[in-house]
């Protein structure tokens, strides 16, 4: 009986020292927060760790990316490659054009589009359709790289292995349309990452559950202007010229890779819907597809999807 009482002691004593521990590694532990201008965005981490260094990390990691893939700043690698300054690619440089021609196809994905961004210049147009000869004809020399549609994917999942190497294990990253969601809140509940209404970004679609997760949205309001009643917005169809006309409006990916999630919801937005389908399939990630009317997403989303807006259809993806 005796021996019975002192392992209760014993195991009980040993409770209590593994929740001292826990909570001594906890102590301490408080929000730390960054935000950012980069990238032609905003750039919002939110962190709980007991240190800012982790964010200043994070911070530097930004700000080397900007300032070696902005295609407008004289100093950048990829302004200097653009315009014939040096051909000198960095090991990085090189790493990022490898993934991002791993995802061309059929030119759905393509980053020799510097010529058609600036022809078009949707930042400061203000009612100008341009003439897309010539960017079309550097595109297909394989002139002009810019990585709009895949650089923030890209840092984002070099911040997350950042803050883990830093100790950080829930945190929150928004590099514009790019969100990725480490580990749980503090509390214990999972991260909530909601969907804009694309005809109305106020509000929302929905809001997906997300623990170690990207969610990577690409819609047509982001930058646009009007001309004659029609939208001409920012993502451009690389086999035309022209921004992407096909009846979707927004995308959004959910994967554990942000840079593919990147790559994809560009991809898919040029697609549309059918096609759209099949690729997310191929890639095996999760999707939401948005129309003027529907919203599309896949069954297997179904679980940490919640549905949010009445003014549309919800449909599976099967």
């Amino acid at each position: 009986m005796k021996k019975n009482h002192t392992r209760v002691i014993f195991y009980g004593l040993l409770v209590l020292l593994v929740m001292f521990i826990f909570l001594a590694e906890r102590m301490g532990i408080k929000e730390q927060k960054l935000s950012s201008y980069n990238f032609d965005t905003m750039c919002d981490i939110t962190a709980y760790t007991r240190w800012y260094k982790p964010l200043e990390n994070a911070e530097s990691i930004i700000k080397k990316y900007d300032d070696m893939w902005s295609p407008d700043r004289e100093d950048s690698e990829l302004y200097k490659i653009n315009n014939n300054l040096s051909q000198d690619l960095s090991p990085e440089t090189r790493r990022i054009i490898e993934i991002a021609e791993s995802f061309k196809r059929e030119d759905l994905f393509n980053i020799y589009v510097d010529s058609l961004v600036k022809a078009w210049d949707i930042k400061n147009n203000t009612g100008t359709i341009p003439d897309v000869e010539a960017a079309l004809g550097d595109m297909k020399a394989k002139k002009g790289i810019n990585l709009g549609g895949i650089a923030k994917g890209y840092v984002t999942d070099k911040i997350a292995d950042s803050l883990r190497e830093d100790g950080v294990d829930s945190a929150l990253i928004s590099l514009g349309g790019n969100v990725y969601a480490m580990g749980k809140k503090p509390t214990g509940e999972s991260w909530r990452i909601g969907i804009a209404d694309p005809k109305d970004p106020d509000k929302i679609i929905g809001s997906i559950r997300a623990e170690n997760l990207s969610v990577v949205t690409s819609g047509d309001y982001q930058r646009y202007f009007e001309l004659d009643g029609k939208k001409y917005h920012h993502i451009f169809d690389p086999r035309t010229g022209f921004p992407a006309d096909n009846g979707l409006i927004s995308v959004t990916i959910v994967g554990e890779s942000s840079v593919m999630c990147d790559a994809l919801s560009t991809m898919i937005f040029v697609a549309g819907l059918e096609e759209g389908k099949e690729l997310l399939k191929e890639y095996n990630v999760g999707g939401i597809l948005v129309t003027e009317d529907t919203v599309y997403f896949s069954k297997s989303l179904e679980n940490i999807f919640k549905q949010n807006n009445f003014d549309y259809k919800y449909e599976f993806i099967l």
